[in-house]
């Protein structure tokens, strides 16, 4: 006699649902897509560590490097140069052709001030002491010859170093202008030969910013602002590129930018032509001695150099 099973007999056609998921051709695709998902993730964790991870460049050292106080002024810069053909000369009391105070015409900049522009924060403190630290200089200067060039007898100089973060470029003229209320009237690059300096610069891009300011009694005048940057010692004249470059560019794990900026202290351009020819001539004579406070590009390339990628 055959015993016939209970069971039903297995479908062929039925199949678990682990054999049904393996199966499925979308499956191993979906897997590759999960597999680079985290090793991209990984890997994008790895590059913006090591592209955010931005290591400070010391100061230049020896007879024309710098030096910067507990306020990180700078105080190395000299009251008349260059050296070879003295043109300008530091605006002081002291001298009957610029009767002007010292206290106006080297700026100290109040901590809150100093802080808002990134300068002498709490983290600068123990950098100052490595000759590492963010720095800043403003100062007024006078034209030995009389008039000036074209009309323009007085210029206001600011320096600002930062190093060793990826520092967002916040502070040039077209957005601190418009804080104080003054209408922008324009942008013009510039680019303007130079002589000698410690940089080798041959030439240099420059942004001439204009912009219409009203005093108090409504009246109108014309405000001009020049400035342009060392970015890892190499002239640029794009903040947007120095932005690119300090956050984004793996290469460049050692950096800095310095913003040079000038300015004509009159009370109104007129000929813009005219003030761009005077402000060539003093960018010209004080990039011979700001150049000296610059680390090279060559001094950064050789640091950048020595860093080898994580395996």
């Amino acid at each position: 006699m055959t015993t016939v099973s209970s069971a039903a007999p297995a479908d062929p056609g039925q199949k678990s649902l682990l054999s049904q998921v393996v199966g499925n051709r979308r499956f191993p695709v979906a897997v590759g897509l999960l597999v680079c998902a985290i090793v991209g993730w990984y890997i994008l964790g790895w590059w913006l560590g090591f592209a955010l991870d931005k290591q400070a460049i010391a100061w230049p050292d020896g007879p024309n490097g710098v030096d910067v106080d507990k306020d990180f002024q700078m105080t190395r810069f000299p009251e008349m140069y260059p050296a070879i053909a003295p043109k300008y000369i530091l605006l002081s009391s002291k001298r009957r052709e610029y009767p002007i105070p010292e206290r106006e015409a080297i700026m100290y900049l109040p901590e809150d001030t100093r802080h808002e522009l990134g300068v002498g924060r709490p983290s600068d403190a123990p950098r100052r002491a490595e000759r590492k630290s963010n720095w800043y200089l403003s100062r007024k200067y006078g034209d030995v010859r009389p008039q000036g060039v074209n009309g323009i007898p007085f210029w206001h100089l600011d320096i600002t170093y930062y190093t060793g973060a990826a520092d967002l470029v916040a502070h040039v003229p077209g957005r601190c202008m418009i804080a104080t209320g003054a209408v922008p009237m324009g942008d013009k690059h510039l680019t303007w030969d130079l002589p000698d300096n410690a940089l080798g610069w041959k030439t240099a891009r420059v942004v001439r910013s204009v912009f219409q300011a009203t005093d108090p009694q409504g009246r109108q005048s014309n405000v001009v602002q020049y400035y342009t940057f060392s970015i890892n010692g190499r002239n640029e004249d794009d903040w947007k590129k120095i932005r690119l470059i300090l956050t984004a560019d793996i290469r460049q794990k050692y950096v800095y930018f310095a913003k040079i900026q000038f300015a004509p202290l009159v009370p109104n351009v007129e000929d813009l032509d005219a003030a761009d020819e005077a402000a060539r001539q003093f960018f010209a004579a004080t990039l011979v001695e700001a150049a000296w406070k610059l680390p090279t590009a060559d001094t950064v390339e050789a640091l950048n150099q020595s860093v080898k990628s994580p395996n």
